[in-house]
């Protein structure tokens, strides 16, 4: 399962768009406390449902008691728009466009009660002038905002006299340009913080910590949509020997220019992960076996062309690849996949095979480890 870049347009809380979580599965309110801790935005979307909805029923049951039923219908709706839209928040993959519902609905009543009422909701502006920004992309919060100035800015009963006016603007802008640096910076953070936490250090390529995710993904699409994939393990082949030779530092340009080398020619949906020292993995979605093994020996061959050893050798891989089965859980898959890897070095290295190109025997002595656990990322 391919994972959509992220945004950098995107709310302060923005999570992968369009991707659930593997916390989407998890029952209960542990479940939701992890959901709300792995999707930020889910929880600002929240947490402002539950603040408008907190702050503004009480004006219901005031005006209802006084008898201004109008202005309690109106609070009323409020309440209802932003509860409803706070519960849709909780649909797996849902709290993007819940943040732009969410922006929408305090925008939209905030001008409603404005234009009705002038003074008595032009204070709520300010408000809705800062939030935008924390729910929604600023491409939207900005036209939100605008839409405030225009409308009240230009409205002939909001305002008695044109020095209140020309504050209003004023002070609303700054309001909005603060906010808008805000959620700019702190995005970028943001993304780089998701950058440090998902790659590795040396090479670039993605990490454990994004593997593990993208493989519980990977499985919980598989059961949903029964799309084939194959998990490829990479290893450079006779690494120490260049480590003991040549030093580490060596060794490192090696795995860089690995990376950089696969990254350059592999296929568009094909997601590289650095699985530990000269190991990677890669995720191959949408894809059989016939089609992974001939993007698979593409990939060997450019290696051997483009990667030299000091002493002038191409750098070669073994790669060992095996298809996702209904019956698959992560840690079997990966463990078909690494069979197969080896399966490759003892067949001479430099080559591609695939799970089932052989009989299992399992690696030989000397050769075999134990996989880490993937309890985690199990369907």
């Amino acid at each position: 399962m391919r994972r959509n870049a992220p945004d950098p347009d995107a709310p302060i809380g923005g999570a992968w768009p369009g991707v659930s979580s593997a916390a989407d599965a998890e029952p209960g309110w542990r479940g939701k406390l992890d959901r709300i801790t792995s999707d930020p935005q889910l929880g600002l979307v929240s947490l402002f449902s539950a603040l408008i909805s907190m702050t503004v029923f009480p004006f219901v049951l005031f005006r209802a008691w006084n008898g201004q039923w109008t202005v309690a219908i109106i609070d009323a709706i409020i309440v209802i728009a932003v509860a409803a839209v706070g519960i849709f928040a909780w649909r797996p993959g849902r709290a993007p466009v819940a943040g732009m519902l969410m922006a929408v609905v305090t925008t939209s009543s905030c001008l409603v009660v404005s234009l009705l009422y002038a003074r008595h909701g032009l204070l709520w502006s300010y408000a809705v002038l800062t939030t935008n920004f924390l729910l929604t992309s600023r491409r939207i919060a900005l036209a939100a905002n605008i839409i405030v100035f225009a409308t009240l800015g230009t409205h002939p009963e909001v305002f008695t006299n044109h020095v209140e006016r020309v504050v209003f603007l004023s002070s609303g802008v700054l309001v909005s340009l603060c906010s808008y640096i805000f959620s700019l910076q702190s995005s970028r953070q943001r993304l780089a913080l998701e950058r440090l936490a998902t790659h590795d250090s040396l090479t670039r390529a993605l990490n454990r910590r994004a593997f593990d995710t993208d493989l519980f993904l990977t499985l919980q699409n598989h059961q949903l949509s029964g799309a084939p994939c194959m998990l490829a393990m990479i290893d450079i082949d006779h690494f120490k020997s260049i480590n003991d030779a040549y030093g580490h530092e060596v060794g490192d340009d090696v795995l860089v220019s690995l990376v950089r080398t696969i990254q350059q020619h592999h296929r568009r949906q094909d997601r590289l992960y650095r699985f530990g020292g000269e190991e990677f993995v890669m995720l191959m979605p949408d894809t059989g076996r016939e089609a992974a093994r001939h993007a698979l020996e593409a990939l060997r061959a450019r290696v051997a062309d483009a990667l030299r050893r000091p002493d002038g050798k191409p750098v070669t891989i073994s790669i060992g690849a095996a298809l996702l089965s209904d019956a698959d859980q992560g840690a079997y898959w990966l463990a078909r996949a690494d069979a197969a890897m080896y399966q490759a070095k003892r067949s001479g290295r430099n080559r591609v095979v695939l799970d089932g190109d052989f009989s299992a025997s399992g690696p030989a002595e000397g050769e075999r480890r134990s996989l880490p656990d993937l309890g985690t990322t199990r369907s």
